[in-house]
């Protein structure tokens, strides 16, 4: 008669009396300690559990003026020196203040030396309508585990920038997008940076209506000097232009290299020269370039 074992009972039973080397005992308790529990993914949600700390008295009091001081000269001055036009943050003609762009927001985090935690908080799927939106949090966290600061960021595929795509194509997208404004807002928010930046350029409304349909190039230029042509058929702004030429250099797009793009979609010789939806059309190919 064949006899059955129970393998599974036999190796928890000769597991138990086996003791860890003292060696691995002392690297799993430094790691411990060193690695802050809040700063792991829950093993089975995966999703960032953050942690309240007791705070004495020490560490909950305020900055001295003095303290308050050095913080913001040491934060302008690392602005000043590190953060690069037109990648780290963009300059909009007739805006009062510059605004941070995520490369820009990451720096500042990297020099605070500070750690970046995103929870989804809420999201909406429906994948019968292809309608997506997203509302997530960042935590930043330095290396004992204490959260310095959050920001928040939502964002959804009916947006301007979205509402005539496929809501299924730009779901990745919008998750994003959500995920990069709220970065941008804690890096503000934690840098007390308000006063020199605002929100993200890419969420100012540079995006002109549709042109008619069956419009040639040639009739979209030869409207562009009408002052009663509609948004879509006069010129780029300067607005766009500069921002066009923001997205060049961040992706190292020459001015050679645009102007034979243009001159292959459009007949145009100078990208400069192009309508406001044909300066649209590249704005958004240019965000699609950096979302892949």
């Amino acid at each position: 008669m064949t006899k059955q074992m129970d393998l599974k009972a036999l190796l928890e039973s000769k597991m138990g009396s086996i003791t860890p080397m003292e060696e691995t005992k002392t690297a799993i308790e430094r790691a411990e300690t060193v690695v802050p529990k809040n700063l792991m993914f829950d093993s089975e949600s995966t999703e960032f559990k953050p942690e309240t700390k007791a705070v004495t008295a020490t560490t909950a009091r305020g900055l001295t003026v003095e303290e308050a001081k050095q913080f913001d000269d040491d934060m302008n001055r690392f602005i000043d020196t590190v953060l690069i036009s037109g990648v780290d943050y963009g300059v909009i003609p007739h805006c009062n203040k510059p605004t941070l762009l995520k490369s820009g927001a990451e720096k500042i985090m990297n020099y605070l030396g500070l750690i970046a935690r995103t929870e989804v908080v809420n999201r909406v799927e429906d994948y019968n309508t292809g309608f997506f939106s997203y509302e997530c949090k960042v935590f930043l966290i330095d290396y004992n585990g204490v959260v310095k600061g959050e920001g928040v960021g939502i964002c959804n595929s009916r947006e301007g920038r979205y509402a005539k795509q496929n809501g299924y194509a730009v779901q990745n997208t919008v998750l994003k997008m959500t995920k990069k404004r709220a970065l941008v807002d804690a890096a503000l928010n934690v840098g007390n940076l308000s006063a020199r930046f605002t929100q993200d350029v890419e969420d100012m409304n540079l995006e002109p209506e549709q042109p008619s349909v069956g419009k040639s190039v040639e009739e979209l230029r030869s409207n562009n000097n009408s002052s009663s042509a509609p948004k879509s058929e006069r010129p780029a702004s300067q607005k766009q232009i500069y921002f066009l030429e923001t997205l060049m250099g961040q992706h190292g797009t020459t001015v050679d290299a645009m102007n034979k793009y243009v001159s292959q979609q459009y007949g145009i010789d100078d990208y400069r020269k192009i309508s406001s939806y044909q300066a649209s059309q590249l704005i958004e190919r240019f965000k699609r370039e950096a979302n892949k």
